[in-house]
């Protein structure tokens, strides 16, 4: 009886090819992390954002709060580093399409992106504010929700889907570039009305640019904040683990926060 009902299931898995599904995802399983080794080589994405990560531009060589990142994921591994010059419109899509093995930018981990790639554990909290010309006459973010302001956002940040639902009647314009601060630089020259990012960008952006016609809407209060984390593929398990490990290591020894006060001022 029992051999009789064997041969049966035996039978129904071969003619549905259960087993198939299984044997495929063992064979299509990546170890992103064994294969760095092998190479000798981590390859890092990073797209431009002052002062996480930019190009010098005497040197042209990146430097920043995540290229010493970079560096220390590098030296822990081993291995050398190559940093793949990447765009915030193209920063996930590259990686999805295996251009380099993690993607290193201060990038809010969000449901919509989690969508797509893998998150690490965030290496730091913050939040947005919102920048506004100086002619503005709101006092409160939330009255920028009208269909005489335009809301400025740069293709690729989460302060494109964020603007959209936090200020539905306003009118939004999205742009591609590679600075940045070109969201700054368009309420600066009066061709928007706001634009919304991370606090400590707003910040820099006055500090650098005093006779500039903006200010921050609401003093330095930020809102909903969020981790910045980086980003892998979907299902790289012991990469992920790896980084995660990695970021909790370095926490514990000061080094992300003595980063932090180097390339931020704040611990």
């Amino acid at each position: 009886m029992m051999r009789k009902i064997a041969a049966v299931v035996t039978a129904f898995v071969l003619a549905f090819g259960i087993s198939r599904p299984l044997q495929a995802n063992a064979q299509e399983a990546t170890d992103t992390l064994a294969q760095i080794k092998q190479a000798g080589v981590i390859k890092v994405g990073m797209a431009d954002s002052v002062p996480a990560q930019q190009k010098n531009p005497q040197t042209g060589e990146w430097e920043g709060f995540n290229v010493d990142m970079a560096k220390n994921l590098a030296d822990a591994l081993g291995v050398k580093l190559e940093i793949v010059d990447a765009t915030w419109s193209t920063i996930i899509p590259s990686l999805m399409q295996k251009e380099y093995d993690v993607a290193m930018v201060d990038m809010f981990r969000t449901p919509a992106r989690a969508v797509t790639v893998d998150f690490s554990d965030s290496y730091m909290t913050t939040g947005n504010t919102w920048l506004v010309g100086a002619d503005v006459d709101a006092t409160d973010w939330k009255q920028l929700d009208d269909p005489k302001y335009t809301i400025v956002s740069i293709a690729g940040m989460a302060a494109v889907a964020q603007s959209q639902r936090l200020l539905p009647k306003a009118q939004q314009k999205t742009i591609v570039s590679d600075n940045a601060v070109a969201g700054q630089l368009e309420v600066a020259a009066g061709r928007a009305s706001a634009h919304l990012s991370d606090l400590l960008q707003n910040a820099l952006f006055m500090k650098a640019n005093p006779n500039a016609k903006v200010r921050i809407l609401g003093g330095d209060a930020p809102i909903e904040m969020t981790g910045y984390s980086y980003a892998v593929r979907p299902g790289d398990y012991h990469f992920l683990s790896f980084l995660n490990t990695w970021i909790a290591y370095n926490t514990t020894t000061s080094f992300i926060s003595d980063r932090k006060q180097a390339w931020y001022g704040i611990k």
